[in-house]
This record gives structure tokens, sequence and C-alpha cells, in this order.
């Protein structure tokens, strides 16, 4: 060969591009919240005096069949005379609790009156959350019409009658905001360490109630009333 022609240089075969993954096929990024979606505490808790102060429209209550639900609702009105520890009431309203409960298809696991509020930890038998849902809707308004019913109505002499329902929704709806401070709280509860910090903060509430019943001298009421059935 020639020295006037240099020598072609011979390349190297090129590795084969791998194709590229289409949309559909791209893997999704599972690590950022989804817009709108609640995270952390507020992924567990609703109602209350800070959700009535922070100005959100009402949304979805947090809610997991699987686990129980802490519920606690609070009026400024059942105080002294009208408070729901009261002989003349502590009785009733822990048979509303109870009786609603096995209407709606709720298990009452624990249950305190402290007077001007309750604390209810429960959890649905139905595990499906299509059924469990409005069982639990059902039960806090039934829950929270008939108490207020009681405590308000039975001070105006109006005869009570717990089997029946108010006239229409809306108009229990419109008692429940009257005599409820807010929207009842509620906290989802894991289970294991979370669920014995509950048990004991039910406990101290016990404790509440037993100085609340002592420093009014209510003797009829007992303790049996204003806390969870044994078994």
């Amino acid at each position: 060969m020639s020295a006037d022609h240099p020598k072609k240089k011979i390349s190297k075969p090129k590795a084969p591009r791998a194709p590229r993954a289409s949309k559909a096929s791209r893997p999704t990024q599972l690590l950022l919240p989804l817009a709108g979606l609640k995270t952390g505490k507020a992924a567990q808790e609703h109602g209350g005096e800070t959700y009535a102060k922070s100005g959100r429209r009402k949304t979805a209550r947090p809610f997991d069949p699987r686990k129980p639900l802490h519920i606690t609702m609070r009026s400024s009105l059942a105080v002294a005379e009208r408070s729901m520890l009261h002989p003349k009431r502590a009785r009733i309203i822990k048979n509303i609790v109870y009786n609603a409960g096995k209407r709606q298809g709720i298990e009452i696991k624990k249950y305190v009156c402290v007077g001007n509020h309750l604390h209810i930890l429960l959890q649905t038998k139905a595990r499906r959350m299509i059924h469990a849902r409005p069982a639990l809707r059902a039960f806090l308004r039934e829950v929270g019409g008939l108490v207020a019913r009681v405590v308000t109505g039975a001070e105006k002499g109006r005869p009570l009658n717990l089997a029946r329902q108010t006239a229409t929704q809306q108009t229990q709806e419109k008692e429940n905001l009257r005599f409820w401070d807010h929207l009842a709280w509620s906290r989802i509860v894991s289970w294991g360490k979370d669920l014995l910090g509950v048990g004991k903060y039910f406990l101290k509430n016990e404790y509440d109630a037993i100085h609340i019943l002592t420093l009014n001298c209510w003797p009829d009421v007992g303790l049996q009333d204003t806390r969870a059935s044994p078994g």
C-alpha cells in the first residue's frame, strides 16, 4: 500500500442503545405526597378546637376500620346542674352510647364521662370501609343528638323518649351544633404502645370523674355509670 494513502481507522462497534421507556411504563414517584392529601398528625386526627380554628372546609374524618378510634365530645354547657355526670342523666347518657353502638355495629372498648365531655374508645365491627364509615357516622350523629336532648330537654321539662330520633337529620345536626362546642374530635389509635398510652389516659379521666362526683356530693352516681362496663 502506498504511503500517500493513510490507513483507515477501524471504529469499534457501539453497543445497542436501550429502548426508551414509554410514559406508561415509567415507574411512578411514590415518595412525594399527593397534593391535598393529609400526612403525619393530620392524617390521624379530625375535629375539635384546633380543626375549627384552622378555617379549613369540612373534610372526611380519617378512619381505619382495622384500628380503634378515640373519640372526644365536649360541651361547655354541660357544667354544674347540667353536667353529664349529674345523677339525673349519667346512667342515661351511658346507655345512649352503648345502645347506639349496638344498633350501628360499633364495639365500645372504653368509655368515661367527665362531666362536660365524653371519652369513647371504639372500633367498628365491620372491617370494610364501605360499611364501617356509614356505621361510624350514624353512631356519632345518634349519640350527639340524643345526649344534647337529654341535657337540654330535661332542663326544660320536656318528656324524654330515647327511642325516638329527632324529626329530621337536619334538626338533629342543628341541636348538635348548639350543644357541642365543636365537631367531635377523633384520633386513630395504633396497636401496642399507643393503645397502652390511651388506656392510661382513660384511667386518669376516671380519677377526674371521681373527683367531680366528690366535689358535688353526688352519691347516687356510682363509678359504673361514668366508665365502661366490665367485660
